[in-house]
């Protein structure tokens, strides 16, 4: 994919917010991808003890090919075997706070989980986190039933890195989530290793993969508002962290405390992908 597109444009398509979904200028296209420190990656082992199906991860909804929940609890149910989530989601629905609940991600042809509402919190931006070990039945072609096992939660597990309002608020955040962005898109095998190193920002991670989706659809031409609609909570300083969480979260996604300065919203350079 030859292609670059504006996805932060701060002075064009926003006022120091994150936003997206802007056009492509071919006049205004970087020569060279941005100069960025690297990022450690830091593998993930998986305990003898963990049920057989895992699933930490972010899902994007959609269709079952680019989901990682989807395929983890269609293969639990397939197999009768149990599965432990660490999942975050996006959805506009309403969640009740007791008895079971129906989890449906905001993009058409999602997957469906109905859970225990003791097993699902709220965080930012309308994410919802799934987190224990559960029983999968499969009670339609894209939708299942968990029965929990157990709830607690598989700290080894969790990828270790900055968390959301950490992610947004750095001084390097647009060039960094637009760039993983990209390179995700051009190139899906990268996925893994790209869990490893954002799931622990869940939202930003879900911005991600969603743009990803959006900018291979269009052959690069169109971004979407997703690394917006993720980033917007902590660009505006709404972001208080459900669990209180330091800028250098573990995990899933948990918290969203951060040291570094949110970026001026009065800087009008442009940042471009490069890729």
């Amino acid at each position: 994919m030859s292609r670059r597109l504006l996805i932060f444009p701060a002075a064009v398509c926003a006022s120091g917010l994150l936003l997206s979904g802007c056009a492509v200028n071919e006049s205004e296209r970087p020569e060279q991808r941005p100069s960025l420190s690297p990022e450690e990656v830091t593998p993930v082992e998986t305990p003898d003890s963990a049920p057989p199906v895992v699933v930490v991860d972010t899902s994007p909804g959609g269709a079952k090919e680019n989901d990682p929940l989807w395929q983890g609890l269609e293969k639990a149910a397939a197999n009768g075997e149990e599965a432990y989530l660490n999942a975050y989601l996006r959805t506009f629905g309403d969640v009740a706070d007791s008895g079971e609940v129906s989890l449906t991600p905001d993009m058409p042809n999602s997957v469906t989980v109905n859970v225990d509402a003791e097993q699902v919190s709220a965080h930012e931006g309308s994410f919802y986190q799934v987190l224990g070990t559960f029983e999968v039945e499969q009670i339609g072609d894209s939708a299942f039933t968990l029965t929990t096992v157990n709830g607690d939660e598989i700290a080894e597990l969790n990828p270790q890195g900055p968390d959301s309002q950490a992610r947004c608020t750095a001084d390097d955040a647009q060039d960094r989530i637009e760039l993983a962005a990209s390179d995700l898109a051009k190139d899906p095998d990268q996925r893994e290793d790209m869990r490893l190193r954002w799931a622990a920002a869940p939202e930003v991670w879900w911005g991600i993969q969603q743009t990803a989706l959006s900018l291979r659809d269009s052959d690069g031409d169109f971004a979407g508002d997703f690394l917006g609609e993720a980033c917007g909570p902590y660009r505006d300083g709404a972001g208080s962290g459900d669990d209180g969480g330091s800028g250098d979260g573990s995990g899933a996604g948990d918290g969203s405390g951060s040291d570094d300065d949110v970026t001026s919203n009065e800087d009008s350079e442009q940042s471009e992908l490069g890729g």
